[in-house]
């Protein structure tokens, strides 16, 4: 009988940086009925292989709808990437280095931005967040959404996530006029947000309170685009990729 919960990596064929020449490392995840072929995910890909990114692709056979079982799996494969991206980068001296260790991004989307807290709290590494989960969805028995600490969610079953106490110290600190990479709400960098203001899955206010990096397309969907308006869709495309490739560019 096949598990639930299938996740696969892959190196993507259109990369142009050999192995060990490139900038960084890419992890770039799907969503639910939304694989690393469609526009969000494809895009950001090739803006990144143009900049020296090498990208590997996740591929994920999901047969429940209860995302408590099915997060665990994709930070269990995530774990995989992270360890062997590190080891291959190890004793390797180039640009793709950083202080710990080679540069890593990940891409996720939807089902995917789900893994952020335990990518954060384990690893600290910058994170794409498109159309991420911040209001659950109706056929998950289980209610997850990412937690927002400083708009009080109850994180108590979110191991992952900061404690409650943690919340409220970053709380009081930004208050006190201390920046956001000062008081991060989890570890590692502020991720970036891109979602449309039309999507069921987006909240603006637990959006603003998790990151200082959003982008937000009116009246668009979960996919990023606007029915009926294929000028305004193709408009929103080019931007999330161009905010993605700033985003990366940072790094």
């Amino acid at each position: 009988m096949k598990p639930a919960v299938e996740v696969s990596i892959t190196s993507w064929k259109k990369n142009v940086v050999k192995p060990g020449q490139e900038y960084g490392r890419v992890l770039l995840m799907p969503g639910t009925g939304y694989n690393c072929d469609r526009p969000l995910l494809y895009w950001s890909a090739q803006a990144l292989v143009e900049a020296g990114w090498r990208i590997d692709r996740m591929n994920v056979r999901n047969a429940s709808d209860d995302l408590s079982t099915v997060i665990p799996v994709l930070n269990q494969a995530i774990d995989g990437w992270v360890a062997a991206a590190r080891e291959s980068g190890a004793g390797k001296a180039g640009d793709s280095d950083t202080p710990s260790g080679p540069r890593l991004l990940l891409i996720g989307k939807s089902l995917t931005t789900m893994t952020y807290p335990h990518v954060a709290s384990h690893y600290g590494l910058p994170f794409v967040l498109l159309t991420p989960v911040l209001h659950h969805a109706d056929f998950d028995p289980s209610a997850r959404v990412i937690p927002v600490p400083a708009v009080g969610d109850d994180i108590v079953a979110e191991s992952e996530a900061p404690s409650v106490a943690e919340a409220r110290a970053i709380i009081r600190a930004e208050l006190a006029g201390q920046s956001h990479a000062a008081s991060s709400r989890y570890s590692g960098p502020a991720p970036l947000i891109c979602a449309g203001t039309a999507d069921p899955f987006y909240d603006r206010a637990r959006a603003n309170a998790l990151t200082p990096h959003v982008h937000e397309c009116p009246d668009a969907n979960h996919s990023i685009e606007v029915p009926g308006h294929w000028r305004r869709s193709l408009d929103y495309l080019k931007e999330v990729t161009a905010s993605v490739a700033q985003y990366a560019a940072a790094m």
